[in-house]
């Protein structure tokens, strides 16, 4: 449909993710894949470079800052690249100190699951041009994706209302188009 990289689930307790799912997703694209997990262990990285996974998604609010740049540093020694997902200006600022190139801002809450989508336009700022910024949750149609442009969001990862959509090819086309 057009995607630049897929985001597979992994997570089985709270998604209904698998690391069957990945695996299998491996074997019918080239695409890069992003091992979607609360990646709390550095033997997630190993596992995720083993099923098949080119991105680990690691999360500022569930490591702390050593963690998170040893997971960094791992994650660049298999060969993998990592998205930093921050929540707050301050996640931001962890992740920048650990040195992340890839750093997306979750609209998510992870605690009650709502969204708030201005986080993003607000947190845009503190992210340098230099690094690529990946708006996350609650882009539903392609005037968001404009937006998100407009703002120099380099990346969107859109889930949700893509698994909603009667045609969810067509649906990724008009986001790309915008």
């Amino acid at each position: 449909g057009g995607a630049a990289a897929i985001s597979c689930l992994t997570e089985p307790k709270f998604f209904q993710g698998s690391d069957a799912y990945l695996q299998a997703v491996r074997q019918r694209v080239e695409l890069p894949l992003l091992r979607k997990d609360f990646t709390l262990d550095e033997y997630q990285i190993y596992e995720a470079k083993c099923i098949g996974a080119d991105a680990v998604l690691l999360i500022c609010s569930l490591l702390s800052a050593a963690q998170l740049g040893e997971y960094l540093a791992q994650v660049q020694e298999l060969g993998l690249s990592a998205l930093v997902e921050a929540h707050t200006a301050g996640e931001v600022q962890q992740a920048l100190a650990a040195g992340a190139e890839i750093i997306g801002v979750n609209t998510r809450n992870l605690k009650d699951f709502s969204v708030n989508p201005v986080n993003r336009l607000r947190l845009r700022d503190a992210i340098p041009a230099s690094k690529i910024f990946v708006a996350e949750s609650g882009i539903q149609c392609a005037a968001d994706t404009q937006v998100l442009k407009q703002a120099g969001v380099q990346a969107v990862l859109v889930g949700e209302a893509l698994m909603r959509s009667a045609d969810a090819a067509a649906m990724l086309k008009e986001m790309r188009d915008a």
